[in-house]
């Protein structure tokens, strides 16, 4: 009788240690999106850009009832890839850098969202200079509007240097939507101040 109970009880263990390996296969087969980039969490649920190249986000946001993807683009320099945001019919210009692999310096950080705003944030190198750029738009309406442009420089040289921050509003820069704000549109901004 004792073997009995024994044997059942290694066959329950059995059992459930087999149930348990075949839902880790499982989960392990759905498909993940690994990206080069620590910095850039990865989801589970992969979406593709549909209306242009089925590319898979980077990643996703809720931003009140809609999604905000981030897809890359083949925009390209020495130290990032450049990818663009997608909510609903809404598709930026090529302005998010995502650094590569070998980059010494980061990009993208993060999208804080607090509708009917979001602020993408992100670091580059310029010159002598470390930048961090905060890029907020807002929703009015069906369109989607550069509401603030702020970049904080930091000097490379002497950390303690007191460079004046570039802070722009919709009043300076007039109304910019989204499907325009391009590296080259932000650097323009940054260039005239």
């Amino acid at each position: 009788m004792k073997y009995l109970i024994i044997t059942i009880f290694s066959i329950l263990v059995f059992l459930s240690c087999k149930q348990h390996l075949n839902n880790s296969k499982k989960e392990n087969i759905e498909p993940q999106l690994s990206t080069k980039n620590s910095n850039l969490p990865t989801s589970n649920k992969i979406k593709t850009d549909t209306t242009t190249t089925k590319k898979k986000a980077i990643k996703e946001w809720t931003f009140n009832n809609q999604k905000i993807y981030l897809f890359p683009s083949e925009k390209t320099d020495d130290f990032y890839n450049y990818g663009y945001i997608k909510i609903k019919n809404h598709e930026s210009g090529k302005f998010i850098r995502i650094a590569k692999e070998d980059s010494p310096y980061s990009g993208f950080e993060k999208i804080a969202i607090k509708y009917p705003y979001f602020t993408i944030e992100q670091a580059y190198r310029e010159g002598d200079f470390t930048n961090y750029e905060y890029i907020t738009f807002k929703q009015e309406g069906q369109s989607i509007y550069l509401h603030k442009y702020a970049v904080n420089y930091t000097s490379t040289q002497d950390l303690e240097e007191n460079i004046p921050e570039l802070r722009l509003d919709r009043k300076t820069i007039g109304n910019i939507e989204i499907q325009n704000i391009t590296s080259d549109l932000l650097y323009s901004l940054r260039s005239k101040n």
